[in-house]
């Protein structure tokens, strides 16, 4: 009997440990959402943030909220970060509230600054 219950505390243990590491493994490939706000004004710039994070790697969904500035992005965690998601933003020509405010991007859209009195299509 007391071969059996090391044995079996040995078989729990083995169970457990690979339990976790699988569990581990699952919540790094999940899927996460992340809400940011980004510095948008016009339908024109909710279908290009949503056309063009669509293309990024790891990026599930986007939803662009063009009332409250709001971007859902539904992405894999395993695969992209919150801080690539924002460079990606920022490469398509928009900051967000995480970032730096001085920070020099093309601008994918000038609506609000002078000059800039025409409608157009990105």
């Amino acid at each position: 009997m007391k071969k059996i219950v090391p044995l079996f505390m040995i078989i729990t243990l083995v169970f457990f440990f690979a339990g976790t590491q699988v569990s581990a493994q699952a919540s790094n490939d999940k899927d996460s959402v992340l809400k940011v706000k980004v510095f948008f004004h016009c339908a024109n710039g909710k279908k290009l943030l949503e056309t063009r994070l669509a293309e990024v790697d790891g990026v599930v969904d986007v939803d662009a909220d063009l009332e409250t500035k709001v971007l859902s992005i539904k992405h894999k965690t395993a695969v992209i970060t919150k801080e690539g998601l924002v460079e990606a933003i920022e490469k398509i020509g928009y900051l967000t509230e995480f970032s730096d405010p001085n920070k020099k991007i093309k601008k994918a859209c000038s609506h609000g600054e002078e000059g800039h009195d025409h409608d157009h299509d990105h």
